[in-house]
């Protein structure tokens, strides 16, 4: 049963609420700037926001960055850790598969961009039943530097896939480790996590063969096991709560070499390698005692193999004067392979031997380039101005045994995607920077050129596949942004800014037909998804007192979803018992607010809080959103000395009250506690503790996939649960 939605006027004006509190405390700031900081900080700096380097404080408060520090002091090794201290973000977790996709405001999948140094990760994919799943999670946290992440609509900047924001990815870098006038450098770093009973060691080395040749070496290996859960039935059978026994290895290894020339050029090699492999005893699976279903499961176990590599060339260029035709440059060619192997092996009661084997790789090849150029003058301008090409080829398979009729098929076609964009940003500055205006546009063009293989003309020529079809499309995303410093410490900001989707793969030509009880079939006629988002926040106060607020509403035009078709569909295929198709939503729309807060109480105590509440909905069928979280905020405290620390963090969810159906399971609200501390006992070593779930709360994350398709009354909905109470530990050296 569908839940509808009543018609209900904007809510924007409660969502202004902490933007007023926050101009109204805004005189304390003054005040507080009195405490003195236990420690001088030195200005973040992002690289994605603009494509170019920003301190945090110039940008809106829907940018973030999230230092090497940071992630090492809040124990953040993944993205569900890092969604807890940046409003509105969360991660969507998929079954055997782990942390799978970036949730964003709502969205998550391929309409969050995720980069690694710049360059495209991976898409996303998964067909449903079909032991296939390939997710965001393809990066050992490990070796990054910082994770920038952009809140909105980015396509201006970054084209297709930046409907609901960017993460960026940037790695370690020789520099980060060769501090002062350092000619060799390390940090070593082993930890334990015990939400899955998980061992991790990293090292990285830097050096320089000469004043100006740099190289950096990183490894990292992790072993673990099966996630915890809240829940106590062990039992080998469908009614398992505790979760399925699994062991997993995760590799990285990373290689930098890098040149410095005269007159500020630098020129760059990166080899990239990141790997894991799960084994999965699927004991959720097998029948129950009792059972006499002819293909009863008695035994099932799964191997998830995941394979990426990367190599690019980078070049780079800073102008040692202020007089030349371009202050910087940069330009990027790149070559990544993805790799995907997911099998299950059965033993049913009439098939000894059953097996499910999906297949998938991507190549990806690509170049970028950049020049940015700021001019002088009453009002003077900041060009940035760039371009990229990449393209893309897609091969996937669904093996298996026996060979019947659905299995040793593509569910795909072999594909080659075509994708290039040119971008122009410019930044107007008027009474000497108080006040900002940066208009921008982006021309993005695709093409999906899928390709008739002999396995695929055969399931054509049976009758179980369908002739794939040819797409190509374009699109303008502009925007428009405004700064206003209204005061030495407060910043207004406003924006409208376009976002853009071009169809996946799987949502134009995904076909799949099993019998006569369902099909898949293509849509040649679907329509690249577009956004448009307006949102205006503040940026107040300093280091002692300060927050930010953000407040947004995005409408979205043709956004896809699956979709079950009737008999008086056009596209409707008879003789199936349900027929299946990826089609275009005609409206949608997402708003809500977030809000970020800080205060140093004393020398030595800081508290820090953020917030994040939005409301989403299919405005075509009057449903609610499923993967737009409810309200979740987090309160921490901090304490620092010289030579040690400790803190306490409060995360909070409000129930998720509103879903598409009534008849799924909505996870109800929770409050964690976290605790963790750190101690320096010699110089340049840390040592780190901290215990999580304090009071061994069970909850659930509302945006997980799988969570959310369980029906309300299922009575394993614990099988589901996040970790309860954990303990985790690390030493750090950095020499």
């Amino acid at each position: 049963m569908t839940t509808k939605l009543a018609p209900t006027r904007s809510l924007l004006p409660w969502p202004m609420r902490p933007l007023v509190c926050l101009l109204t405390a805004l005189p304390f700031a003054s005040a507080g700037a009195q405490v003195q900081l236990a420690a001088a900080e030195l200005p973040a700096v992002t690289v994605t926001a603009t494509r170019t380097e920003k301190q945090i404080e110039d940008l809106p408060p829907s940018v973030t960055t999230t230092d090497r520090a940071t992630l090492d002091e809040n124990f953040i090794d993944d993205y569900q850790e890092l969604g807890k201290q940046v409003p509105g973000v969360d991660i969507s977790r998929s079954g055997r598969y782990g942390y799978t996709d970036i949730n964003i405001r709502g969205l998550q999948g391929n309409r969050v961009l995720t980069l690694i140094d710049g360059i495209r990760l991976p898409d996303t994919f998964e067909f449903q039943g079909r032991d296939s799943r390939v997710g965001q999670d393809l990066v050992d946290f490990g070796s990054l530097s910082a994770v920038d992440i952009v809140r909105g609509p980015g396509s201006t900047l970054y084209g297709s896939s930046a409907l609901a924001g960017i993460v960026g990815l940037r790695t370690l870098d020789p520099s980060d480790l060769l501090t002062g006038n350092k000619t060799f450098g390390g940090r070593i770093k082993g930890d334990y996590d015990g939400a899955d009973n998980g061992k991790g060691l990293q090292a990285a080395l830097a050096g320089r063969f000469a004043e100006d040749t740099l190289w950096l070496v990183q490894v990292g290996e992790r072993r673990g096991h099966e996630l915890d859960t809240g829940g106590s039935i062990d039992t080998p059978d469908s009614r398992r709560t505790e979760n399925d026994p699994q062991d997993t290895t995760r590799r990285s290894m990373m290689a930098k070499l890098q040149q410095r020339f005269a007159g500020g050029h630098k020129l760059g090699l990166t080899a990239e390698y990141f790997k894991t492999k799960v084994d999965t005893d699927l004991l959720s699976l097998q029948a129950p005692a009792g059972n006499t279903a002819a293909a009863r499961v008695l035994r099932s176990e799964a191997r998830d193999e995941q394979e990426r590599r990367r190599i690019s060339l980078e070049y780079d260029y800073r102008s040692p004067t202020q007089d030349g035709l371009v202050d910087a440059a940069s330009a990027r060619i790149y070559h990544q392979k993805l790799e995907s192997d997911q099998h299950r092996y059965e033993v049913r009661a009439n098939a000894p031997r059953y097996e499910r084997d999906g297949n998938y790789q991507q190549s990806l090849k690509g170049m970028s380039g950049q020049l940015s150029k700021r001019i002088a003058g009453t009002v003077s301008q900041n060009w940035v101005i760039g371009g990229e090409w990449w393209q893309t080829d897609t091969d996937e398979f669904a093996a298996g045994f026996p060979n019947i009729s659905t299995i040793n098929v593509r569910t795909l076609p072999k594909t080659r995607n075509k994708q290039w964009g040119l971008f122009a940003d410019n930044e107007l500055s008027f009474a000497g920077g108080a006040f900002t205006l940066t208009p921008g546009l982006r021309y993005d063009n695709y093409r999906i050129d899928p390709e008739v293989d002999s396995i695929l003309a055969g399931q054509i020529a049976s009758g179980t596949g369908s002739r794939p079809a040819a797409q190509k499309d374009s699109r303008l995303s502009p925007k428009i942004a405004a700064n206003w410093m209204i005061a030495e410490q407060a910043s207004l900001f406003a924006q409208y800014a376009y976002g853009f989707r071009a169809p996946s793969v799987l949502e134009v030509n995904g076909q799949f037909t099993n019998n006569r009880q369902y099909t898949l079939i293509p849509n040649s006629q679907l329509k690249p998804e577009t956004s448009r988002g307006l949102e205006f926040g503040a940026r107040l106060g300093n280091q002692q007192l300060g927050g930010t607020v953000t407040v947004f509403d995005t409408h979205y035009k043709n956004f896809i979803e699956m979709a079950t078709l009737n008999a008086g569909s056009p596209a409707f295929v008879p003789g199936y018992g349900s027929v299946f198709q990826y089609n275009n939503v005609a409206e949608a729309r997402i708003y809500g607010t977030e809000f970020t807060g800080h205060y140093q109480l004393a020398r030595n105590w800081r508290a820090e809080g953020m917030l994040a509440w939005m409301q989403g909905k299919n405005e075509s069928a009057n449903t609610w959103i499923n993967s737009v979280p409810s309200a979740k905020a987090s309160i921490a405290l901090r304490y620092s000395e010289d030579k040690w620390g400790a803190m306490g963090r409060l995360t909070m969810a409000r129930a998720k009250d509103k879903t598409a159906s009534s008849a799924t399971f909505a996870a109800p609200g929770y409050g964690v506690v976290d605790l963790t501390a750190w101690w320096v006992p010699v110089k340049d070593v840390r040592v780190s503790v901290g215990v999580f779930n304090l009071f061994d709360q069970k909850y659930w994350n509302g945006v997980d996939t799988l969570t959310t398709a369980q029906a309300a009354n299922s009575s394993t909905l614990d099988f589901y649960s996040l970790p309860g109470r954990n303990l985790r530990a690390s030493v750090a050296w950095q020499f």
